[in-house]
């Protein structure tokens, strides 16, 4: 009988060495990345600050001094910003659920362990569910409020009537909105949306 319990001491200790090496890997590789995304998202908020700050100041020269090729340059570059910001943000976001997919994850680590240590699983198997769910409770992968709310702006803001010009028809208002869209990164609305 001691032997059988020094075999499973023994099996125990080297499942529990073993679960501890991948666990502070996995945590480990997955913190670094959190890291990495949370000052992604820092600068991205900073960013979308700044560009906000930039469209204010060409409305207020506009209203000064009358400059709409200024202002359409304005925009033009306002819009430009926010496309690359959001392509950041959302490059962000793949890179950090790719690291989340990249396996073994938390859950497949104790998989293996329930093989050979079933009575234990349950607990191992909820702590290595709640690594992941933090891990994935932390990334949100929707655009910063900032982002939205300049995007919302160039959309209702009268911008494409400025960028339009003299050209006041349906089509180049269509064109314009469209050019906006397409900087932003959206995919341009069709007539039926």
């Amino acid at each position: 009988m001691g032997g059988l319990l020094d075999i499973i001491r023994g099996d125990l200790r080297r499942q529990e060495v073993r679960l501890d090496e991948e666990v502070r890997e996995r945590v480990n590789e997955v913190h670094g990345m959190l890291v990495e995304v949370a000052l992604i998202q820092d600068a991205i908020i900073a960013g979308s600050t700044e560009v906000k700050r930039e469209l204010e100041k060409a409305r207020r020269r506009l209203t000064k001094n009358g400059d709409r090729e200024a202002m359409r340059l304005s925009i033009i570059d306002v819009a430009t910003r926010l496309g690359e910001l959001r392509q950041l943000h959302f490059d962000a976001v793949s890179r950090i659920q790719k690291s989340l997919a990249r396996p073994p994850n938390a859950v497949d680590i104790i998989e293996r362990m329930t093989k050979d240590i079933l009575k234990l699983s349950g607990s191992w198997e909820a702590a290595a569910r709640e690594i992941d769910e933090v891990v994935s409770d932390s990334v949100d992968p929707n655009p910063p409020v900032e982002m939205v709310e300049i995007r919302r702006e160039l959309d209702n803001g009268g911008y494409d009537l400025l960028l339009a010009g003299d050209e006041r028809d349906e089509e180049s208002l269509e064109r314009s909105r469209n050019k906006i869209s397409e900087l932003i990164g959206k995919k341009p609305q069709s007539n039926d949306d």
